[in-house]
């Protein structure tokens, strides 16, 4: 049998049924006429065996050649280095919906070394390859397969076409749906936040005028009574708990309100000494000792130092409450690639592993006493200031809340 000159392939100078080498040479011999027409496809005869699933070419046309710059028998190795991942168009019958599979190079080296692993029998493919080249980052392979069962030989006759500019304005049309996309579900969820917002205060400002009410009562009530009597017990119990009732509506209001933030530039140890010097007599008084460690060229911050410290309190506080038998809370000051970063330890019994998602939820609390709102509180001042707020367990017991705050620009 006569071999086309510069052949790469092996089942013509192989082992293989007649029947087999004739159709491949038919088939090569139709694939260089039609080449010889200057027309655009990339023409190509790719082979493999079924148990082995590693590919070579039977058949490249010169362009396809001059593309990937190699000897034909090399040709398919140095296709598969350059695929960076290739990406298979779908739809259901009755479904519009065109679906995309994206497979990394990664994916398609570990199953098999196969760029066409997911073909289990003969037919049309298409798929496009993103490509490690310069010029051309994008081909689009459609190719015909045939399986010869004798030989164990399966055949496919394709063409390679340059869709990099096609492929480039879908990615683009892709990237701005998303953002559409993610810009309306920003609209709506503001909405939804801004009339859950404002239904809430009408309502706060609503139940806080009678329990106000209620709490002159009692007071009156509570003065008028012999101090040793029961009444005057139970009206205690009643005055404390329209006073929390107060905190927490109070709370809640100044939750759903965005403040606005009067920057200015603040040095962290300072920061961090007042919070703990405002807490100090309660630390005092349930035994809990502060340890402040801080590094040196800590970077300075540009915050709004009142809502800051108020947020550095619930977290403060959150650590001391966690501690009822007295024990250690250890602060951090660190440097964190032009942030800093504030770590505050506590070695209490810590926070539960199914617990730990829903700590910042409004009104979420493990505590007998307190409306949950504190770290909610906390969370939201720091997001505000560009900063990011965690709770982590600790090294050994006990909980690590890490806040994440930007320097002020100009500072290490």
């Amino acid at each position: 049998m006569l071999i086309p000159e510069g052949y790469p392939g092996r089942i013509l100078r192989g082992a293989y049924s007649p029947a087999l080498r004739e159709h491949l040479r038919r088939g090569i011999e139709r694939l260089e006429n039609f080449e010889r027409l200057g027309l655009a496809p990339m023409l190509y005869v790719a082979a493999w065996h079924e148990r082995e699933k590693v590919i070579w070419y039977e058949f490249l046309g010169q362009r396809l050649l001059h593309l990937l710059d190699c000897p034909g028998d090399q040709a398919a190795a140095r296709f598969r280095s350059l695929v960076l991942d290739q990406r298979t168009y779908s739809s259901q019958e009755g479904d519009l919906d065109v679906h995309e599979e994206i497979i990394s190079s990664g994916r398609l080296r570990a199953e098999g070394d196969n760029l066409r692993e997911h073909r289990l029998q003969a037919g049309r493919m298409e798929a496009i390859y993103k490509m490690n080249l310069a010029g051309t980052s994008w081909l689009k392979d459609s190719s015909v397969l045939e399986i010869w069962q004798t030989d164990g030989i399966c055949l496919s006759f394709g063409c390679l076409i340059d869709v990099s500019k096609e492929m480039e304005q879908k990615d683009q049309i892709h990237q701005e749906n998303m953002v559409v996309h993610r810009d309306k579900s920003i609209l709506v969820a503001m909405e939804r936040a801004n009339a859950l917002n404002t239904m809430a205060v009408r309502l706060c400002h609503e139940i806080r005028n009678p329990i106000a009410s209620l709490g002159g009562l009692v007071k009156r009530l509570h003065s008028m009574c012999e101090p040793e009597a029961k009444m005057a017990r139970y009206l205690e119990v009643v005055e404390h708990e329209t006073i929390r009732l107060e905190k927490i509506l109070a709370g809640f209001v100044a939750y759903t309100r965005t403040p606005q933030l009067r920057r200015e530039p603040v040095e962290p140890r300072t920061l961090l000494s007042s919070v703990l010097s405002l807490l100090k007599t309660e630390m005092e008084s349930q035994g809990i000792e502060p340890i402040l460690h801080d590094q040196a060229d800590l970077p300075s911050l540009f915050i709004d130092r009142e809502l800051m410290e108020e947020a550095l309190l619930h977290v403060v506080k959150n650590g001391i409450e966690a501690l009822p038998g007295g024990g250690t809370i250890e602060c951090f000051l660190e440097r964190a690639e032009g942030a800093l970063r504030i770590r505050i330890r506590d070695h209490g019994a810590g926070i539960q592993e199914n617990l730990r998602a829903r700590i910042f939820e409004p009104f979420f609390t493990t505590k007998v006493y307190g409306a949950g709102l504190g770290l909610s509180m906390a969370d939201k001042i720091i997001r505000l200031h560009g900063g990011t707020l965690s709770l982590q367990a600790g090294q050994e017991r006990g909980t690590e809340a890490v806040i994440l705050l930007p320097g002020q620009k100009g500072t290490n």
